[in-house]
This record gives C-alpha cells, structure tokens and sequence, in this order.
C-alpha cells in the first residue's frame, strides 16, 4: 500500500451498511424488483464420504506431498523471486473505536464476535482437520497436493488479475486470476490432472505481457513468474464486494441488531485518498420451493441504492437444515458483472450446508474453481448454530480460493447465544483471536487493498 493510503471514506461508508447483516447473521432477500433469479442447469455431481479420500491422498509419497507447516509462508521465501522494491509498506493506523451514533435505537445489543483461522497457512492442521472428518457428507476434493503460484513485475511487485493457466500436453487443466499479492492457487488432483502427469506446462499473460514456465510436480510447491511488462495494479485501486447471505428462517433471529451494528461503526468513517473505484453487490438465497432460491442484486457503486437493498431484506423459508447453497454460489460468481483489474471479495454468510441430493443442481466445488478463475476470494462466515458439515463446506471454499474460514464466537460450550470467546468448531484455540465481526471484515479488506498496493 502506497504510504499515503488510508482507509477510504466511500468503502466504510458502504461496509457500515453491508455489515449489519454480517452482525445480524442473518442476511436476507431483498424484495427491489431489480433483482434477478438464476435458475439451475447442470448435472448433479457425485457426494461421497470425503475421509477415506483424503486418508489415501495424504498417504502418498512424500514427493507428491505439499510442503509442511506454515505452508505459505515459507513457499514464497524458498520461490525464485525478485525482492519487491523500495520501502516496505505497511497497514493503515489502527481505525478509532465509534462513539453511539445519534438518531439510532436506545436498546443495546451485544456486539457479536468472530475468530478467523487461514487453513492455507497451516495447512498440515487443516489436512489433519480433513483426515479427522471422516463421514462428512460433502463434495469431494482431495487438496493435499497443492501449487501457490505467484506472479510479479520486472520490479519484484506482485501483479494482481494475471491470467495464469496450466496445461497437460495441450489439454488446459486450470485458469486462474491472480488475487491481490499477485497469487493463485492449483490442485492437480482436484483437477484430475493423472498422478503419471509430473511436468506441467504454464502460461502467464497480462496485458501484451506474457511469460512461459514448467511446474514440476512433487518439487517446489510455490513458483513465480515474472511478467515484465505487465502494470501490476490500477494507479487507482478498484474493489468489488459481494455479500452471499443465507435468507432462510434459521437466520433471523439477530436481525435486530443491523443499526446497533451501524452506530458501532459510523464514527469510523474518515476522508482519505487515494479514493478506490468501489462497488457492491448482493445475492441472498433460500431454497426450493421457497419464494425464491436466489434474488440477485448486480454491482452498484451507489451506496444509497446498495443501503436501500439491504434494508429491504428479511429472513424466512428453509425448513430443512440444508440450503440452496451450490446455486447461491453459482449466482455470485457468473449470475453479475465482475469488474477487470480488481480486488473481487464475496462474504458468505450460513448456518447450514447445501443440499446435495437435488437433482440438475450446481456443484459447489466447481464453483469455487470458477471463482478461482475469475480472481475471487470466497471468504466465508459461520453463523450460530453451525454445524460439522455447514463447517467443512465453508472451510472447502474457502481454502481452495485462498481466502479464510471465520466463524462467531459464543459462550464456553456454545454454539448461539450471547457473544464470548469460544467456539465447538473444530480449529485450534491457539490459532486465532477473537474480535468483533465487524472490526474482523473491516481488517480483511484492510489486508486486500494492501496487498493489491505491493504491502507484504
């Protein structure tokens, strides 16, 4: 991040009205007639009992294997890249704490809290995490091999929106956009790239500017290229925001927090510069034979209009514990229009799992490839009462798009309830903090707008 950079006024502007849904839990549909549905087409993919899967990949010989420990970490020290010039950047200052904003409800809430764990930086615990979910009916997808490919400039600064795409003989096995921090990320088996298949051909291009290498299987698992002629961000930054929300019943609940949420942000708002060019969206779902499945409000860099949406929705439907989920997340990533060159972040928010028995529905695994494809993060949100398999899916998202699983925190041995400093989730207490969700989102897009400026 440039050192100038502060923390733009039109972005928290627009976060103090997205994120009250975040604080209620309970994102919801919105009834603007400007809304679109996006209907289900494709086969239904096959559902397994993902343990014994993962048990066998990890098994593998060791030169097939990812690296240890805090893999990424360490993957960009050992790949053969040039040190980013100049000065090293760093976060804006901490924001101020808000005062109650005047004109709002007397009555006080609790300010709902949240811990936030990345499964790609301890990635041996999240493989364990898998081993011990045996039974978890879920979409299989075996990460235990994994490439962190990375892309930069002839001055050593991470390139964001690269295309990056690999090839098997002349067969392409995967497309991906670098996300901010110039980075993408590969599966080979989730893929179904042949274990025989050990040189892989790769190809970079941004621009006019294009770079050809080799990824060699079970070596190095983090590589970069450097593409020299490529513009490694816009001058001014561009981010789109798109927030995924279960509107279904169970979500309700905590709706009435939404303008206690707002007051305990508003005087966080500051003027700064450079401006970014922003946009926000939504989509809200439920599930069949509800009112809708999905409703669909494309990008708007209207913060009135995207206020308006918000305050429109409200929670009901469901009935069952799983959701529409697979279509939900095919409706973020191809149902509205991604701007180029950006930072692209959706926040999904759910209590529940999909359904994977409906018949002509989407995959969800598929979709966080085509996310992958389109450069967008998928940070996902565990609300209350969010059981074991509600967390393995959000956690598959959110690892395979490089992005983090975060979950509230209650009362010790609760799972609802009032906001304290635990979680049943199964991620080591060691390996996160608790602080309020909405200092949390706040603080992830502090980090992508740093990333996408060259800040490590």
């Amino acid at each position: 991040m440039h050192p100038n950079f502060t923390f733009p006024r039109t972005l928290l502007a627009a976060l103090v009205l997205a994120l009250p849904l975040l604080a209620a839990c309970g994102g919801a549909a919105s009834t603007a007639p400007s809304g679109g549905t996006i209907g289900a087409q494709p086969p239904q993919a096959p559902v397994s009992s993902v343990g014994a899967a993962v048990a066998a990949a990890t098994a593998a010989p060791a030169a097939a294997a990812p690296m240890a420990g805090t893999a990424a970490e360490r993957a960009d020290a050992a790949a053969p890249a040039a040190a980013i010039g100049g000065a090293p950047t760093s976060l804006p200052a901490p924001l101020p704490q808000p005062t109650p904003a005047l004109g709002l409800p007397t009555q006080q809430y609790n300010a709902l809290r949240a811990g936030e764990v990345d499964d790609n930086a301890d990635f041996d615990s999240y493989l364990a995490y898998l081993n011990r979910s045996a039974g978890i009916r879920a979409r299989p997808a075996d990460v235990s091999e994994r490439y962190l490919l990375r892309v930069n400039d002839a001055a050593g600064r991470p390139v964001l929106d690269a295309r990056v795409r690999i090839f098997d003989g002349e067969q392409q096995v995967f497309e991906g956009r670098t996300y901010a921090g110039g980075k993408t990320v590969f599966f080979p088996r989730v893929a179904g790239v042949s274990g025989n298949d050990q040189q892989l051909r790769v190809l970079v291009e941004k621009g006019n500017s294009t770079v050809e290498g080799t990824l060699a299987r079970g070596q190095a698992s983090a590589s970069t290229f450097v593409l020299r002629d490529a513009q490694a961000a816009p001058a001014t930054p561009r981010l789109d925001v798109l927030f995924l929300l279960d509107a279904t019943g169970s979500m309700g609940d905590e709706i009435a927090q939404i303008q206690q949420t707002i007051a305990s942000i508003a005087e966080r708002i500051d003027a700064s510069q450079p401006r970014p060019e922003l946009r926000f969206a939504l989509v809200a779902y439920r599930d069949r034979g509800d009112a809708y499945v999905t409703q669909v409000h494309d990008f708007t860099p209207d913060v009135a209009q995207f206020r308006e949406t918000l305050l429109a929705t409200s929670a009901s439907g469901g009935g069952d514990d799983p959701e529409s989920l697979n279509e939900a997340l095919h409706a973020a990533v191809a149902g509205v229009h991604w701007a180029d060159n950006a930072v692209r972040l959706t926040f999904l928010v759910a209590d529940a799992p999909p359904h994977l028995d409906y018949p002509n529905d989407y995959d969800y695994v598929q979709e966080a490839r085509n996310a992958v494809a389109q450069g967008i993060k998928v940070y996902t949100i565990a609300a209350s009462n969010s059981g074991d398999e509600a967390e393995y899916v959000l956690r598959q998202i959110a690892q395979q798009t490089l992005a983090h699983f975060i979950f509230l925190t209650y009362q010790p041995g609760q799972n609802s309830g009032a906001p304290g400093e635990t979680t049943v989730h199964q991620v080591d207490p060691q390996s996160f903090t608790v602080e309020r969700l909405d200092d949390l989102v706040v603080q992830v897009v502090q980090r992508e707008l740093a990333a996408a400026q060259g800040a490590a």
